[in-house]
Formats: C-alpha cells, sequence, structure tokens
C-alpha cells in the first residue's frame, strides 16, 4: 500500500509542551514524504511527549546538580540521570519506527538521497568525455 505525502503538517497535540510542539514540526516537515497521520499519529505523538518530558528533566538536573546528597548526607549521581538515559533509549525507539534512521527508511522501501559531491561529478564528466 502506497500512503500519500502529508500536504500539511498536522496540529500539534494540547498535550505537547514548546520542545515537543518543536519536535513535532521538525518531524512532521523531515518525514513528510513517508508519515501518515492515520498510522503515525500516536507514535508521534509519544515521540514528541517524550522530549518534553527528558527536557523537564534535564531542566531538573541542571537546577540541582549532576551530584546530589543521598539518604545518608553522601554524594551521588541524580537520580533523574538513569531515568533521562531510559527516555533517550525510547526516544530513539520511536525515532526508528517512524523511519527516522537511513536503515528504516530503507526497511520502509525509502532510499537515502546521496548528494552528489564535485569530485563524483568530475568523475562522471570525464566518463561522459570518454564515451562520446
Amino acid at each position: 500500500m502506497q500512503l500519500a505525502a502529508v500536504a500539511s503538517i498536522p496540529a500539534a497535540p494540547a498535550t505537547l509542551g514548546e520542545t515537543g510542539r518543536s519536535v513535532w514540526e521538525r518531524v512532521w516537515t523531515a518525514g513528510q514524504v513517508w508519515l501518515s497521520p492515520t498510522t503515525d499519529l500516536d507514535v508521534l505523538t509519544r515521540l514528541c511527549e517524550a522530549h518534553d518530558e527528558r527536557e523537564a528533566m534535564r531542566d531538573q538536573v541542571a537546577q540541582d546538580g549532576y551530584m546530589v546528597a543521598g539518604s545518608m548526607g553522601q554524594m551521588r549521581a541524580h537520580p533523574l540521570l538513569s531515568e533521562i538515559r531510559a527516555i533517550e533509549a525510547q526516544i530513539t525507539k520511536y525515532e526508528s519506527l517512524c523511519g527516522f534512521t537511513p536503515t528504516d527508511r530503507a526497511r520502509l522501501g525509502y532510499a537515502e538521497v546521496k548528494r552528489a559531491s564535485k569530485l563524483d561529478e568530475l568523475i562522471a564528466r570525464r566518463q561522459q568525455r570518454g564515451a562520446g
């Protein structure tokens, strides 16, 4: 089944904060060729909400510092650091499900467009001259 490219970016869910809305715009713009509002809305919403949560946790760590006092007064790594790593792994999974790595796009049937370098252009011109 071939899906039509997204003509316009769907409205961002009301659950998204500033970071989530920014990610929403970015992923729909980048993936407009293969994303579908009918099938991808839920996972993209979770992806953007996860970005909001990650941002909030990072802000809290920035406020508290990387090291915080433990229950016995000892210094230890902020407990949110492990939560940030966990949500980053989940973000990566959501991105993969939506085709945001070259391997995933190939799996979905969308080839990566390779931009020709100056060297590639020069080689092609020389080959054309030699053949003609």
